[in-house]
């Protein structure tokens, strides 16, 4: 009875105030930001990075990458897959491309993204595959003999 009563009472609130509990949840954005130090070459002044939205394909934002070879987009939107995208300004082409990277309300902020194009990434996944391969021809050897 008073969950109704609480429920009602900020229905009636956001009836006064002209904003729907929806559109209160839609002004909130999220932080996406990192480094491109890894990719970019010196002066980080010939690059930006944009954020690009896979399921549109339209680019969402762009900025220069600082003198220190980072970014950072305040305002993304939530519960949106967006793709990080190095551009190198004077050939006009995207180096590489991150992501998707999503925003959610649990998760508002992510500044730790490595532009890099997936060099380390791969060696890793190549070098964890190898172990499990080693690891499952040891195990069914082992088996086999018994």
């Amino acid at each position: 009875m008073i969950t109704r009563r609480i429920v009602a009472i900020m229905l009636a609130l956001f009836i006064a105030v002209g904003m729907t509990p929806l559109a209160l949840a839609q002004q909130i954005s999220g932080v996406l930001g990192g480094k491109a130090t890894d990719e970019a070459k010196k002066p980080y002044d010939d690059y930006s990075v944009q954020l690009r939205n896979p399921q549109t394909g339209q680019v969402v934002a762009i900025q220069p990458l600082s003198a220190q070879g980072q970014f950072s987009f305040d305002k993304v939107e939530l519960n949106q897959k967006m793709l990080v995208e190095l551009l190198n300004q004077k050939q006009n082409k995207i180096v590489c491309t991150e992501g998707p990277f999503e925003l959610s309300a649990a998760h508002t902020s992510k500044t730790d993204v490595n532009i890099e194009c997936g060099k380390k990434p791969a060696t890793a996944w190549l070098l964890a595959a190898a172990a499990g391969a080693a690891s499952a021809v040891a195990i069914g050897t082992r088996s086999a003999s018994k």
